[in-house]
């Protein structure tokens, strides 16, 4: 009975996590449509400063992009990893990623430790 009620409960935090990884996709699909159309620029601008701005402007949206196509990449590896079944399992050291860290980053495909050396190694 515990191990049916555990099936259960996976089966439903699985879903649960797909359906918040599959609106947070399409948020970014949105995010991603109307940052590659937005122009802070008519190309026309005369005044350094306006340029100036206008560049600034340009670069902040690339890296907005740049850090939003990366979050859209995590999240369809996640999704892949609900596919296979292996969704809530570090990539580095194959151990269950905590319940707490998948609510608050579903996209997680490592568990806190192997994320904090995955990133002082950068």
């Amino acid at each position: 009975m515990v191990a049916k009620n555990n099936v259960k409960e996976r089966t439903k935090g699985l879903e649960q996590a797909r359906q918040i990884l599959l609106q947070r996709k399409r948020e970014l699909e949105q995010q991603l449509t109307e940052l590659s159309f937005e122009r802070f620029s008519d190309e026309s601008v005369k005044d350094p400063g306006d340029e100036a701005m206008s560049l600034a402007m340009d670069a902040i949206r690339e890296t907005l992009k740049e850090t939003e196509h990366a979050e859209y990449n995590r999240i369809l590896k996640a999704l892949e990893m609900i596919e296979a079944g292996t969704y809530g399992i570090c990539i580095e050291c194959e151990q269950p990623i905590k319940e707490k860290r998948l609510k608050y980053f579903p996209n997680a495909t490592r568990c806190l430790v192997c994320q904090e050396r995955f990133e002082a190694g950068q």
